[in-house]
């Protein structure tokens, strides 16, 4: 929903809240006969329903602000469609044992023979690194 529309529908939630609001006491003072169950009727139910519906109006002109942010309505400083994920690290370490020969390799004993290459000292095979995160 562009922005536009956005602004809209919060412009029109606050209208009928506050029409509602304001409406329910006009209709009170306009009454002839007021009696305890009108006076509430006028002074409680029809504000309480227009704060709803206007909520409601302005949450639906929100919702796809409300999707992108992590936590709805109350977390919209938290955009979570600006968080770029976490960049993975990887190091490349020998292999633990020698394949031909058997013999456990460390990575302060062996030669490096290319950038993912290693070289058995004891044999002189050559095998390739294991690529691990971090």
């Amino acid at each position: 929903m562009s922005s536009g529309k956005r602004i809209a529908s919060m412009v029109i939630g606050m209208i009928v809240m506050v029409g509602g609001f304001f409406g329910g006491f006009m209709g009170f003072f306009w009454l002839d006969d007021p009696d305890v169950g009108t006076i509430l009727f006028y002074m409680m139910v029809i504000p309480m329903m227009s704060f709803l519906i206007g909520t409601g109006i302005i949450m639906y002109g929100m919702k796809d602000t409300m999707r992108r942010t992590r936590f709805g309505l109350f977390g919209m400083m938290t955009d979570a469609s600006n968080d770029t994920p976490k960049e993975k690290t990887y190091i490349h370490e020998p292999p633990r044992f020698c394949t031909d020969c058997g013999a456990a390799l460390s990575a302060e004993g062996i030669e490096w023979v290319g950038p993912l290459t290693v070289k058995c000292p004891y044999c002189g095979a050559t095998h390739a690194t294991e690529k691990r995160e971090v």
